[in-house]
């Protein structure tokens, strides 16, 4: 008797959660599009979608990451109104270039269309005001999404589809000795065709590898906000550990995490939205081994 109270309890919390956020019951326990009809292959982006030969490329340089900004969320702070002058500030004086930014999903909060328009106008503002040096053509900077839990809340994935470049949700990219692989977790698991074309893309090459995702993989311990199938984590951390990847990074839970394995780090990166924090990933391709560090900067 004391478990059914229990578990009554908590299907009435749930649906009062899901009710609160706008998801509804429908949206809640179902929605269309799950990721096995969104992403099924990690497909290289061309020279239009990642502008950088190789013949310019610098060996060493910077990438901008924000996450969960969640737009539509009228109890975070509009840390959005300070965000570029803090950005244009930390950039004064910098040496190495800032040649993209990625945003590791949630960026909307309900999934509607009035936060894709404000999805629109925030990532082209950050294209326009860090546009390229001239040695890289003085286009805008490319930003690059991953999809995450809530934009495809209200089904919101074609808004997202639509809205977030590169316009897909599995893909990857090359430089000097690094793979760049940014994965589809919105649904809290790969998907088994997703999962199976990853790992064929991953085994065939020795080059370093970073990967970029919404879902943490284990986040040492963070149980709930991570990959939900225990399989396919295992999967994960076993083929991780074969095939040179450096980088695992994630975000969703919101206070951030980290978990270091024997060959790669994993760290999933505190929330813009309700935290006020962008990171700006360094990256160096100039020694043997290409390495990298992630610094945190606060709006606060």
């Amino acid at each position: 008797m004391l478990k059914l109270k229990i578990n009554f309890l908590f299907c009435a919390l749930l649906l009062l959660s899901c009710l609160s956020c706008d998801l509804g019951v429908h949206q809640a326990f179902w929605r269309p599009h799950p990721v096995y009809s969104r992403s099924t292959e990690v497909v290289q982006l061309n020279n239009t979608e990642f502008p950088f030969s190789r013949e310019i490329m610098p060996l060493k340089y910077d990438c901008l990451i924000l996450t969960d900004i969640h737009f539509g969320n009228k109890r975070n702070p509009a840390w959005d109104k300070v965000f570029f002058d803090s950005l244009k500030k930390y950039r004064k004086g910098r040496i190495s270039p800032m040649l993209f930014c990625i945003i590791l999903g949630d960026i909307a909060d309900h999934g509607f269309a009035s936060e894709y328009e404000t999805v629109k106008a925030f990532q082209k503002r950050i294209a326009e005001e860090n546009r390229l040096p001239e040695e890289y053509g003085n286009r805008p900077m490319p930003v690059y999404h991953v999809v995450g839990n809530h934009d495809v809340y209200n089904s919101g994935w074609k808004l997202w589809q639509q809205t977030c470049y590169p316009h897909k949700s599995a893909y990857y990219f090359e430089t000097k000795d690094l793979e760049w692989y940014f994965v589809d977790t919105a649904s809290g698991t790969l998907g088994r065709p997703q999962f199976y074309d990853l790992k064929a893309k991953l085994q065939r090459s020795p080059k370093s590898k970073f990967i970029f995702t919404h879902y943490p993989l284990y986040g040492n311990g963070i149980l709930y906000f991570s990959l939900s199938d225990p399989r396919e984590r295992a999967e994960l951390l076993s083929l991780f550990s074969q095939v040179n990847l450096k980088l695992y990074c994630s975000g969703h839970f919101h206070p951030g995490a980290s978990c270091d394995y024997d060959t790669f780090k994993e760290r999933s990166l505190q929330a813009f939205g309700v935290s006020g924090k962008y990171h700006i990933l360094h990256v160096d391709e100039s020694g043997e081994e290409p390495s990298f560090t992630i610094e945190t900067i606060s709006l606060l």
